[in-house]
């Protein structure tokens, strides 16, 4: 049975308000971008109203950070209670009619802002002499390591992981890269990650020269214009993150090393510190923000998640929260001197709120500390795992444990719980290694395919 959607895009400048609309005008769509991508300005512009749509709550801004991927990683306890907005999401349950349209919300946006970058580089070759030096290998590498990050993170939802049977080579999700109302094929695992390191090796090869984030002089506060804030956008580093990220997941002959090897590079480059205690001596550093290396911006973060989500009535039923229970087995109490736990977690009565983006309109998606769990995980031997792992610990406050070849994997997802509380990367962790158990609670899986692996939408879904 053929299944079929048609790509809308919807690019901040252009003023369309619906599919419909999109597709009846054609010509007229087709004027407006070319009116847009007419100079340099034009370019930025689109590019920012990606990030800007990336942030939105059915993306990055709730569902697939704070919210959404965080209930179905275990972390809030209060959505398993009778009807709360997410108590379907927490069972697992995706065929109730409001995870039904959760996900497929997630699915048609992704795939919108998808629309969008492809826009964007259909024209950007063709107009390249408008550019001032750099900027066109500036926005076209960041263009293409969006397009990546997001395709990544469909396929992370909607296809196997490689780790489960012949996980690599069953069929999962399009890889949209050209933008037209065309159907495209359903892609494996294997050719979507092909795809997705092939974009990331040419923005890291646009990136390299251009990003003024790799220069030895470099200094943030005195950068302008489309050059400020290189440290939370997508830039060389987050691409080289990414792709440290991808290869783990991929897993096949040689992506272990190669991914340590990008892991290393990050760390090494000494751009993304690890904080200290003296970092910590003001609210405002809740976050950990320095440690960001790829971040969205959201303004209303407080408003619209933070007071919408967490702090609330505990009757309310978009509450989100950790019992004691829960809390204890992500951050022991006998630890309790942990950086994260006294920073992100605030005690409500009977439950724990998260609070690190109470003060903070930051939106980690890819961090430092993710690039030392990955250099301890690949590392060529035990006492270099041992060096990444306990060098993170001491900048969380706590004392060094030993790993060994036998608890490696329990200590370092142990740890992905503690650190990636908020962010929505627990479930992806647990389904990387296709665990028969559930994250955090450890509650053994009937099905953990069924678990980690959302159903494709029964409408509307690019492929043919």
């Amino acid at each position: 049975m053929k299944k079929t959607i048609y790509i809308c895009g919807f690019l901040i400048m252009a003023m369309f308000s619906s599919c419909e609309e999109w597709f009846d005008i054609p010509a007229k769509s087709e004027l407006k971008a070319d009116h847009l991508f007419e100079n340099e300005q034009g370019f930025r512009d689109a590019l920012i109203g990606v990030y800007g749509s990336m942030a939105e709550d059915d993306l990055y801004g709730a569902q697939l950070t704070c919210t959404y991927l965080d209930v179905l990683g275990e972390y809030y306890s209060t959505a398993a209670t009778a009807l709360h907005n997410f108590q379907y999401a927490y069972a697992y349950d995706y065929s109730y009619a409001a995870e039904e349209t959760r996900k497929d919300n997630i699915w048609k946006k992704s795939y919108n802002v998808i629309a969008n970058i492809n826009s964007l580089l259909g024209y950007i070759d063709d107009r390249k002499d408008i550019f001032s030096t750099g900027v066109y290998e500036s926005i076209k590498g960041e263009a293409l390591g969006l397009r990546a990050y997001i395709h990544f993170d469909l396929l992370r939802l909607f296809g196997t992981a490689p780790s489960m049977p012949e996980g690599l080579d069953r069929k999962a999700i399009p890889y949209v890269d050209v933008y037209t109302n065309q159907l495209f094929e359903q892609l494996t695992v294997r050719e979507v990650l092909e795809k997705i390191a092939g974009d990331l090796d040419e923005a890291r090869n646009l990136l390299m020269t251009a990003d003024p984030i790799r220069s030895n002089d470099y200094d943030p506060d005195n950068l302008s214009g489309i050059w400020k804030g290189r440290e939370y956008r997508m830039n060389y580093y987050a691409a080289t993150a990414l792709l440290a990220r991808v290869l783990l997941y991929r897993n096949e002959a040689g992506d272990k090393g190669n991914a340590g090897v990008y892991a290393r590079e990050v760390i090494e480059s000494q751009r993304f510190p690890l904080i200290t205690g003296d970092d910590l001596s003001s609210s405002d550093k809740n976050g950990f923000v320095q440690e960001n290396i790829f971040a969205l911006e959201y303004k209303g973060l407080k408003d619209n998640i933070v007071d919408k989500y967490f702090y609330v009535g505990n009757t309310n039923s978009n509450f989100l929260a950790i019992n004691n229970s829960t809390l204890n087995n992500i951050y022991p109490s006998s630890l309790d001197m942990d950086y994260r736990r006294r920073w992100w977690v605030e005690e409500s009565g009977s439950y724990n709120l998260i609070a690190k983006y109470t003060y903070s309109e930051r939106i980690p998606l890819l961090k430092i500390s993710e690039m030392y769990l990955i250099a301890a995980e690949t590392a060529e031997t035990i006492a270099d795992a041992n060096s990444y792992f306990n060098e993170l610990q001491y900048h969380r406050g706590l004392p060094a444990v030993e790993i060994t070849e036998e608890n490696l994997t329990t200590t370092l997802l142990a740890e992905y719980a503690k650190e990636f509380v908020g962010e929505g990367q627990l479930f992806f962790a647990y389904k990387r290694l296709n665990n028969t158990v559930k994250p955090i609670t450890k509650a053994v899986l009937d099905d953990s395919e069924a678990t980690y692996v959302l159903p494709l939408p029964t409408n509307n879904t690019y492929f043919k």
